[in-house]
């Protein structure tokens, strides 16, 4: 089966259990594909990301996104829900965004064959399905609590979305019910499925370990984690002469009022960890003697409801030390696995951990009791055959369209080009780097057929998680001297490391550099991957001549319309695209003087050209 799942923004480093469970629908067999509908908040990516065979797909610029919908289509199939949302939810809400964003992803999602969405946390993601919807997509969406408690801010569109989802999951008894008061014509497609995690991937700590008592937490630095709490508990437990070393890992906000407490507290034996990868938040699990969590609710009625972290400090046989908030009793078996407090007492919290920090056999059993409850209800292999199951309900035999050919632009401007000739060809993709600011001239056509490469966030994630690649690159860089700067070079090779990556999940075996300005990201694209690379190089090229006179000689197939190229660096290569730009002469007389003037030939259709051209790569592919 074919699935996308659709997230407001991915990959966010605290929601792992979206990760697991992909990976877990992939191992069953799906194949999926991740949309993002805007960038991450930061360059950071868990290295459990490199396993997702899915590709990550992100929008256009702004600018291409607004010229899409000027099309009348969007008008005729989106506007009128628009307008009827806007009336409904108010202007707040964003229709008209949520819409663009469907418009725009619409015609991708039909390429890569998928029919079925599913989205996690009923906030804005879950909005832009209901627009998707309209445009022939069916939808599912996990709802935690907060999210539709806090963020979303409407109980009327809750109900709408329950309402056209297909189904809905509940990450907990505590959100089902809660789901279920508020959508009650919808309660009968509410199904509650725990989030997994892979049980296995987590060491074995040993909390009945003496010494010091080791505590570490993990969560954002956000108030509704409880950290100022736990401060106060820790300051407690020094006062009572208790040894304790605690670890607090995340980032957030609240991190400048925690270190003025640490500092105002004279608490030495507390460290902000800030954020760590997986592996390194493993290793501070398998350290420590206790978990503690103290979650309580926020201002705005915002709390935890399910914490993963809490799940996989049972993985690693921690005992657990949390609050009776949400869904977090369901997880935390009070007395069995772990102590549970009322959320905001710092005495009660201390108490909890100073319990157990005199009694390491009580820790070990809990601990022990905990990795059970874990394998019986949150392990990755339990949750997931219960999610997979709803998703085969709307299986089909759809296929992912695969276009073997990619032709890559530098810079779009928006006109008019002559790929217009191949906008039809199902092998052909078109990638731009970047855009001009003016897309008037672009048409429909142009829009729905250019990809463009995500924001640069997501090219840095890539550079600085791909160290191989990037290695690699930086050797092959001698090779080109001082023909190209540190900063061309640099800008270019990100992209070649996120396209060396993304290019083969769709089954690229081809890229052509569309102009000259192209050819340093192919030919080290060509250096990471290995395959066939072509280019055209136009008339008075945008990229020097020195350079390319070094890279071209690593090019399948060249098309070269300047001569002076040709002439200075032996590259006689045909000029089976003439790019050339055609000029007619024109003689204007003042008495005695006559000047010649050059004047621009008019444009000639060169449709056939392109063709032809497409086809040479084609049988080259095939030989």
């Amino acid at each position: 089966m074919r699935l996308a799942y659709l997230y407001s923004r991915y990959p966010v480093v605290s929601q792992t259990f979206c990760d697991s469970e992909m990976l877990a629908l992939e191992a069953l067999g799906f194949d999926l594909e991740i949309v993002s509908l805007n960038p991450p908040p930061d360059s950071f990516r868990h290295e459990r990301l490199d396993r997702l065979k899915a590709e990550m797909h992100y929008p256009s610029p702004g600018v291409v996104l607004d010229a899409k919908v000027r099309a009348p289509e969007f008008q005729d199939k989106l506007g009128p829900l628009v307008a009827e949302h806007d009336a409904k939810y108010g202007g707040k809400f964003k229709a008209a965004m949520r819409a663009r964003n469907a418009w725009h992803f619409a015609p991708l999602l039909r390429k890569l064959g998928v029919k079925h969405v599913h989205v996690h946390f009923a906030n804005r993601a879950t909005h832009t399905a209901l627009f998707l919807k309209k445009l022939g997509f069916t939808f599912s969406f996990t709802a935690h609590a907060q999210d539709f408690m806090v963020d979303l801010g409407s109980d009327d569109l809750l109900r709408e979305m329950a309402r056209e989802a297909e189904f809905v999951i509940g990450v907990s008894d505590y959100s089902c019910d809660l789901l279920a008061q508020i959508c009650a014509e919808s309660a009968a497609k509410i199904t509650r499925i725990y989030n997994g995690i892979e049980l296995n991937d987590f060491p074995r700590a040993q909390p009945e370990r003496g010494g010091v008592l080791r505590i570490v937490s993990v969560g954002r630095l956000i108030e509704f984690k409880g950290f100022m709490v736990l401060l106060d508990a820790v300051t407690e437990l020094n006062r009572r002469g208790v040894s304790t070393d605690t670890r607090i890992i995340g980032e957030g906000p609240a991190r400048v009022d925690l270190e003025q407490m640490i500092s105002a507290h004279g608490l030495l034996n507390v460290t902000l960890l800030g954020v760590r990868s997986q592996r390194q938040i493993q290793r501070e699990l398998a350290e420590a003697n206790v978990f503690v969590l103290p979650s309580i609710v926020d201002h705005k009625g915002a709390c935890d409801i399910l914490p993963t972290v809490i799940t996989e400090a049972m993985a690693c046989r921690l005992p657990v030390v949390s609050t009776r908030v949400s869904g977090i009793p369901e997880m935390v078996l009070h007395g069995e696995t772990g102590l549970l407090v009322e959320p905001g007492d710092d005495h009660a919290l201390a108490d909890a951990i100073m319990e157990l920090s005199v009694n390491p056999a009580r820790r070990q059993a809990m601990g022990e009791a905990g990795r059970i409850h874990a394998e019986k209800n949150f392990s990755i292999e339990v949750t997931v055959p219960q999610l997979a199951s709803r998703f085969h309900s709307k299986e089909s035999d759809d296929r992912r369209a695969e276009s073997p050919v990619v032709y890559l632009i530098n810079q779009w401007n928006g006109e008019t080009t002559q790929l217009d000739a191949l906008h039809d060809e199902p092998r052909l993709r078109v990638i731009a780097c970047s855009c001009s600011d003016n897309m008037r001239q672009a048409d429909a056509q142009q829009l729905d057929q250019i990809e463009f490469l995500p924001d640069a966030v997501v090219l840095e994630s890539h550079w600085l998680r791909q160290s191989g690649l990037r290695h690699r690159l930086e050797r092959a860089r001698s090779v080109l001297g001082e023909s190209v700067s540190g900063e061309e070079f640099y800008q270019q090779a990100r992209r070649a490391v996120y396209l060396a990556d993304a290019l083969p999940r769709r089954g690229v075996k081809h890229l052509h550099a569309f102009r000259s300005d192209a050819v340093l990201c192919v030919w080290l694209v060509n250096k990471l991957t290995g395959m066939s690379v072509s280019a055209a190089i136009e008339e008075q090229p945008a990229t020097s001549r020195a350079l390319l006179a070094r890279l071209l000689v690593d090019f399948e197939m060249v098309s070269n319309s300047d001569k002076k190229l040709g002439g200075d660096t032996g590259l006689f290569a045909k000029d089976a695209l003439s790019l050339n730009k055609p000029v007619t002469h024109r003689e204007l007389r003042f008495g005695p003087l006559r000047l010649r003037l050059r004047k621009p030939a008019l444009q000639q259709d060169r449709s056939q050209l392109e063709r032809d051209w497409f086809q040479l790569i084609l049988q080259n592919l095939n030989a």
